[in-house]
């Protein structure tokens, strides 16, 4: 006679990284602070545009979007998501906003033409786009982005990303068209993300398939990141099914955190750029490398592999940002003058 199959997970769409539950887990004021910003365009004015950035699943993506759903179906205003990272160039945000917007007319292969269909499409409709991972496009293609979209009249604009870095780096003409307000997002804390977990398990898991002293050891293992943690929580059920258990055990949560943190830490890596890579590439490798001679070894291996190296102001911004990332951790080296040494965060 043929076992019974074990049944963990009984709605696995419940701990993707695209659910988005009716509830938001200590973030509702990063919402209202967004629809606040908003508000304005309810009335048909200029809303004030928002930054929000804080590190990885700390709630950015989440906040906005329900931020967007709830100005959506309460004051009937226009929405549309943009994930920059899929989406990295001015033409391919505007092709991706005329299919959301279901623009017709709007096929021809020219910016300008785009451009001028969007602007006649929403002309005296009330629009809000979010613009996730704006920092992965080229600076050139995010200066085209955020100057002509905050252009567009009752238009207002949602970016998120990890740092204030980006913002910074606009130029000032952009930046004071923007003119966002900032909004950072904290890491969450270990007791939030258990109650994030906690209200996941409910709807996702069998009755008594977890301990709750598990979520308490899935929201530490996770530092603050909650998309780390729902994503454990959910390989930590599929390995207790695949090993025909009736319950999650500890030794299932450490394999799927492992996973997981190595998952993240390749989603990391693939957001970068070349030289991002390069320089975590040259870290890694060395274990220890003190800043001076990792630039030395950057400079001979963009040489030796025909690459033009970037600035050395543009390195240290890019050796901050593997540290923003998590990816890389940095100390003042115990020797005369600013010298750093970097090490892979393990």
């Amino acid at each position: 006679m043929q076992s019974k199959k074990t049944e963990i997970l009984i709605d696995p769409d419940v701990l993707s990284e695209s659910h988005l539950s009716n509830d938001i887990h200590s973030r509702e004021s990063h919402v209202n602070e967004i629809i606040n910003c908003m508000r304005p365009i309810t009335n048909g004015d200029k809303p004030v545009n928002c930054w929000l950035y804080g590190k990885s699943g700390a709630g950015k993506t989440a906040s906005a979007i329900h931020a967007l759903r709830k100005l959506t179906e309460e004051a009937g205003v226009r929405g549309v998501y943009v994930n920059c990272w899929e989406y990295p160039t001015f033409f391919s945000v505007l092709e991706r906003t005329a299919m959301k917007l279901r623009m017709l007319g709007a096929e021809k292969l020219s910016t300008s033409f785009k451009l001028e269909r969007l602007k006649r499409h929403i002309s005296g409709e009330r629009l809000v786009i979010v613009l996730d991972e704006i920092d992965k496009p080229p600076p050139k293609e995010r200066h085209a982005i955020l100057y002509n979209l905050s252009g567009l009249s009752k238009t207002g604009l949602i970016c998120a990303c990890n740092s204030q870095h980006a913002y910074f780096d606009l130029e000032d003409r952009i930046k004071s068209r923007l003119n966002p307000a900032r909004i950072h997002f904290q890491e969450y804390t270990q007791n939030e993300l258990f109650e994030i977990l906690l209200q996941r398990a409910r709807h996702a898991l069998a009755t008594d398939t977890c301990d709750e002293g598990l979520f308490h050891t899935i929201a530490a293992l996770a530092s603050g990141d909650a998309r780390i943690a729902i994503h454990t929580l959910k390989n930590a059920a599929f390995l207790a099914e695949k090993d025909a258990q009736d319950v999650i055990t500890n030794s299932h949560v450490m394999k799927a955190w492992n996973s997981a943190n190595d998952l993240n830490k390749t989603h990391m890596v693939s957001k970068l750029t070349d030289h991002h890579r390069l320089l975590y590439e040259l870290i890694s490798k060395n274990n220890r490398i003190l800043s001076g001679e990792l630039w030395r070894q950057y400079i001979e291996t963009c040489d030796s592999r025909k690459i033009r190296p970037i600035a050395v102001r543009t390195y240290s911004d890019y050796c901050n940002k593997l540290v923003e990332f998590g990816l890389v951790q940095a100390k003042r080296a115990a020797i005369q003058g600013k010298v750093r040494e970097f090490t892979v965060a393990q």
